[in-house]
């Protein structure tokens, strides 16, 4: 590491340069190592890679015309140093991206030269055993039966090479709709191996080169390959990975990557289209995470955070799940000792905006629900005008309040239990952002859902 120090000081060479952006493999364990001396050298590297992307920046305005294999050369070496990655300071990142836009409109050749001459040779000691890699197609059956599977997590090279996966994101985001015909058997064994990897970072990954493909992939390749269905399978296994750091991040990019996946790959109305949103939202969504990971907060605000383009996705289909939603959404809304960890204002806040989103696609069916709904909203209302009236010394009755009519100067507040009607002062001290967002939404909904059931104006 020392001679890596001295030389990123030296300068050099374009090749010479090049080499020394190789990123340290002790960056992959960084957040376990424990030596000062192996953590001091690599924030050297660090700091010091910042000089060698100025010189390189530099070497590459004066010499124009570059081969083949050297633009290759640059790309992988410069491309993992764009990211907010734990080996790269923002510094860095600028003039990662500075050098990169030079590329932005080279040719056909260069992406396939890229991904046949180093991504390819990573990914291929160890197959997908779904994936037919000479074709990119999806096997009829899996290779090597049970055991392929355990056999295609061994040896993974690729984890070796630091920033692969983000030569793999460049080269996707610079092909074009037409090219995936001639590249689809060098970029579709690597994306499966990524998303259905055993460790979620690397899934996180997977799901966004993904993401990314699905701009500009053709519908007519995904579905003639198999792929479709391929990787609508694996991006839904990945909602069952729970207890990891990663796992609410996961969770918020694999769910908009599915809805996107299947809007693409199936006809509006279909039953193919209904029965996958129902998939995604019963038996991930509520069958996986609300079943299994309630005691994760982090992974229950993403969850809800996720609902309302899935709820709107479905539409009035999502009436099926109304037993489900309903009742979770508004337990979020109610402390207790079963949910206290999932009845904080984020994840209220989450739970408001889904509930409206579920009242105005499924609008027809609230009368069933407006009671629980009211339950839940007034509960949660009664608890801000009680933060605010403490603070401010004044004191509000303990009742269930519905704001109707939100918009008005002074808001009309109806009272539910003590058959009260009062006026609540806007003069009361003023709630955090997020306890005024909260606010904000619970008027919202309450609005929202006297639009549905308009009987709730009536006052008895």
């Amino acid at each position: 590491m020392a001679v890596l120090v001295s030389s990123l000081e030296e300068g050099g060479s374009l090749d010479e340069s090049l080499s020394l952006l190789v990123i340290p493999a002790e960056f992959a364990n960084y957040d376990d190592l424990t030596e000062t001396a192996v953590i001091v050298k690599l924030e050297e590297w660090r700091r010091k890679a910042y000089s060698v992307l100025r010189d390189l920046k530099t070497c590459l305005q004066e010499r124009e015309e570059h081969s083949l294999e050297k633009q290759t050369d640059i790309i992988c070496a410069v491309t993992p140093l764009c990211k907010d990655h734990i080996w790269t300071m923002e510094s860095s990142r600028e003039l990662a991206k500075d050098i990169l836009r030079a590329y932005d409109a080279e040719p056909f050749g260069l992406v396939e030269f890229i991904l046949s001459r180093k991504i390819k040779p990573l990914f291929q000691r160890n197959p997908h055993p779904d994936v037919n890699i000479s074709t990119g197609r999806k096997m009829a059956r899996s290779a090597g039966g049970p055991a392929g599977y355990q056999d295609h997590f061994e040896s993974q090279i690729w984890k070796e090479n630091l920033g692969t996966v983000d030569i793999l994101l460049w080269c996707i985001r610079h092909t074009e709709g037409p090219m995936y015909e001639r590249l689809w058997h060098l970029i579709i064994p690597p994306v499966i191996t990524l998303i259905d990897d055993y460790e979620v970072r690397y899934k996180l990954q997977g799901v966004e080169v993904v993401s990314e493909m699905l701009k500009q992939v053709p519908v007519e390749i995904l579905r003639r390959t198999g792929i479709d269905g391929l990787l609508f399978t694996n991006l839904t296994k990945c909602i069952s990975f729970l207890d990891r750091p990663e796992s609410a991040a996961l969770l918020r990019a694999v769910v908009p990557t599915c809805i996107s996946l299947v809007e693409l790959t199936t006809q509006a109305r279909s039953i193919q289209r209904f029965d996958q949103l129902c998939a995604l939202l019963g038996d991930g969504i509520i069958g996986t995470v609300w079943v299994h990971g309630l005691r994760e907060e982090v992974v229950v605000q993403a969850s809800v955070d996720v609902l309302p383009s899935l709820i709107k996705a479905l539409g009035i289909g999502c009436a099926r799940y109304l037993k489900a939603l309903i009742p979770q959404l508004v337990r979020h809304l109610i402390p207790g000792p079963s949910n206290i960890s999932v009845t904080t204002p984020s994840v209220q806040l989450s739970s408001v905006l889904a509930l409206r989103v579920v009242i105005e696609e499924c609008s027809p069916r609230m009368h069933l629900w407006k009671g629980t709904i009211l339950d839940g909203l007034c509960r949660r209302w009664v608890t801000l005008v009680e933060s605010r009236s403490q603070t401010d010394g004044k004191h509000i009755s303990h009742t269930f309040l519905l704001l109707v009519f939100p918009h008005t100067t002074i808001a009309t507040v109806l009272i539910a239990r003590d058959n009260v009607v009062i006026l609540l002062d806007p003069s009361l001290t003023p709630l955090p952002s997020e306890m005024l967002k909260l606010e904000k939404a619970l008027q919202d909904t309450c609005a929202s859902l006297v639009q549905a059931c308009p009987s709730l104006r009536e006052v008895s």
